[in-house]
């Protein structure tokens, strides 16, 4: 009998993260999370981001008139670059929150960074580390 490999999806990402341990405290709320996401792009810590964002996690920006108009990587691959560029004046704020179970959010975030304003779509899984980014979509407002 052939896998499902749609019903499979979840617990496979389920195991990846309890897998990976954080640095530091763990976030006990999505918002924590994020607030500890902006902690870490001020002091451009790489090692609170890395705690927070899983390494093959999707990483898309949406850049309309550019072809492609989505780009996705993995967050291993970005993170330094964001951490390279520390903005001791970053602000972010939680602009809607849906809890699809007790253990997944989804989140439309405001993030101020760099001088530029961007609008993200976080999807964060709560594990025994605490709570993790797992995809971001952004678009630069």
């Amino acid at each position: 009998m052939p896998l499902d490999p749609v019903r499979h999806a979840l617990p496979c990402i389920a195991a990846l993260l309890l897998a990976v341990p954080a640095a530091g405290s763990a976030p006990s709320s999505p918002e924590a999370a994020l607030d500890a996401y902006v902690a870490g792009l001020r002091s451009g810590q790489v090692a609170q981001l890395q705690a927070l964002f899983l390494p093959d996690g999707q990483f898309c920006t949406l850049a309309e008139g550019k072809t492609p108009p989505v780009e996705c990587r993995r967050f291993a691959e970005v993170l330094g670059g964001w951490a390279a560029r520390p903005d001791p004046a970053a602000t972010g704020r939680v602009l809607d929150r849906r809890d699809a179970t007790p253990s997944m959010s989804a989140i439309t975030y405001e993030l101020h960074f760099g001088g530029e304003r961007y609008v993200d779509q976080l999807l964060l899984y709560r594990t025994d580390a605490g709570w993790r980014v797992v995809a971001k979509t952004t678009a630069v407002r």
